[in-house]
């Protein structure tokens, strides 16, 4: 007989995908890598080792080893882990693979570090990778048997409509964010702007166009932190709260706190929110069927006990009977 498969814990799958993952990202740079050094061994060139030391590269490089440092670390919970590794291969991340992804995960309404997300993520990494490269084959076919570069050249509105994409795909994703939260995108936003309105004033000539991503990454994350912190000693403050009128009302902290959630969920569903209205309608679903199970075992007892005679009906015994 053949033994059944054992299940993989969570640990372990991931141990698995991991272990998969860095195989084949040890192959892709390695082949990336192999590409440039065949053509040079090839035709006989050599690159110019002496530009390696000017700011032409050192700049680039600083800013690539810190954008390598910090994407993992910002989009790896966002992307799960296979999307990490196919998205990290195959590149875009910012103004492509990150879109696609909060879109989709949007549309379906996943929850992030749930396994339904991971999995939307990566249907979504994997059909951009795929759309991109047909795209991009299409183009170049088209460049390499027609004069599409000449009149895409010509067109003097289409180079800034270009340099502004990754712009205009933050700016629509952000935006419904800080239509739903304005008091709390509001102070971050204003910071960023003074801050791009004064180094625009210091450096008109525009090269430190790289700043003004550093400035609003550097005044959000501090803002974000701050934010944290807050909603941390809030939460405290709320769970002692709890637990204090939990012992004034003689009731445990358990009850109480599941109390105070189902009233937040009622004034949510109250103000319109969906998803508080579904979760509550969730609840009352399984409530219902606990009561019906509670309900059946009660029943099931009562005529186990009516099945089973009591000490009221039990025989004398016979010496009993003679006294």
């Amino acid at each position: 007989m053949n033994k059944p498969k054992k299940e993989l814990t969570l640990a372990e799958r991931n141990a698995r995908l991991h272990w998969i993952g860095r195989l084949w990202l040890g192959f892709c740079i390695l082949y990336i890598c192999t590409i440039p050094v065949w053509m040079g061994i090839s035709w006989g060139e050599q690159p110019d080792w002496s530009v390696f030391a000017t700011s032409a590269v050192i700049s680039p490089f600083i800013l690539m080893a810190l954008s390598g440092i910090a994407e993992p670390i910002i989009y790896a919970p966002m992307v799960g882990i296979n999307g990490m590794y196919l998205s990290f291969v195959t590149g875009n991340l910012s103004n492509l693979k990150i879109p696609c992804v909060v879109k989709a995960q949007e549309i379906v309404g996943t929850k992030q570090g749930t396994e339904e997300n991971e999995l939307v993520a990566t249907i979504a990494v994997a059909t951009s990778t795929l759309v991109t490269t047909l795209i991009i084959g299409v183009m170049v076919l088209c460049l390499a048997f027609a004069n599409l570069r000449e009149v895409i050249e010509q067109q003097p509105y289409l180079a800034p409509a270009f340099a502004t994409v990754v712009y205009a795909l933050f700016g629509s994703l952000g935006g419904k964010y800080i239509v739903k939260n304005p008091k709390l995108a509001a102070f971050p936003l204003i910071i960023c702007v003074v801050l791009a309105v004064v180094i625009g004033i210091l450096n008109p000539s525009g090269s430190l166009g790289s700043t003004y991503l550093f400035v609003g990454i550097g005044v959000t994350l501090v803002f974000a932190i701050g934010q944290l912190l807050r909603e941390r000693r809030k939460l405290r403050e709320r769970d002692e709260a709890t637990r204090l009128a939990a012992i004034a009302a003689g009731m445990s902290y358990e009850k109480a706190a599941a109390i105070e959630d189902k009233i937040e969920l009622l004034d949510a569903a109250d103000n319109g929110d969906e998803k508080a209205r579904e979760l509550l309608a969730a609840m009352e679903t399984a409530a219902a069927e606990e009561s019906a199970e509670e309900g059946a075992e009660g029943a099931e007892d009562d005529a186990a006990k009516e099945e089973t005679p009591g000490d009221e009906d039990e025989t004398p015994l016979p010496d009993e009977k003679s006294e």
